[in-house]
């Protein structure tokens, strides 16, 4: 066989077997991770040791979670000037402060009769936004305040599905957080330094608060 040849052969070999291992998610893929972790997460808030429940919770963060998207957009167009090493250090910085945010909140409360439903998911791109509705236990609800509509927008990456984003009503928590922090890197006087500096302030004091009050 002629090299030619032999070489076309090998190529046609080679996209035999891996274009069938491209990942492209479905709404059934999407559905499915959503209900998995949907139902994961609320098991989890159940659980009764708080050290337990907050260490879960980060894993699923590791495990779901795209922070480095996260983190790239909630610096907006500052993120060009920083250096390979400066990039490293933020985004490290981000994924603890993003595991700061919600130990701020009361999670120690009774998940036996949270409903979860997705009611719709629509595809842009490689991203994807879901709306659920969550149905609160009887204890919680009030005249007008019985269900609450979440949608999550879900990312498409290497063969894999992750949250990067969640908005209730008109609230963003992306969109926070950008304005949260480019508000800081302002602050900062567009120095970088001095915005790692302050963003390690305060992710250290979100840390600290919450050993103080566990």
């Amino acid at each position: 066989m002629e090299k030619k040849s032999f070489l076309k052969v090998i190529i046609l070999l080679f996209s035999v077997f891996f274009i069938g291992e491209v990942f492209a998610a479905t709404e059934t893929d999407v559905r499915e991770f959503l209900n998995e972790t949907g139902e994961g997460f609320i098991q989890t808030l159940g659980l009764v040791d708080k050290a337990e429940k907050y260490a879960r919770i980060d894993e699923m963060i590791d495990e779901h979670v795209n922070s480095e998207y996260m983190g790239r957009f909630a610096l907006g167009q500052y993120w060009r000037g920083f250096d390979d090493g400066q990039k490293q250090t933020y985004l490290s910085l981000f994924e603890r402060y993003l595991k700061s945010l919600y130990k701020a909140y009361p999670l120690d409360f009774e998940t036996k009769g949270i409903g979860f439903e997705i009611s719709t998911i629509s595809q842009k791109g490689n991203f994807w936004d879901a709306t659920c509705v969550i149905e609160l236990p009887e204890q919680y609800r009030t005249e007008n305040f019985e269900k609450v509509s979440v949608v999550f927008k879900i990312e498409e990456k290497e063969s894999k599905l992750y949250f990067i984003d969640l908005k209730i009503g008109e609230a963003s928590m992306l969109v926070t957080l950008r304005g949260r922090l480019t508000d800081m890197f302002k602050n900062a006087e567009d120095e970088i330094g001095w915005f790692l500096e302050d963003f390690e302030d305060l992710t250290k004091s979100n840390e600290q608060r919450l050993v103080l009050e566990n």
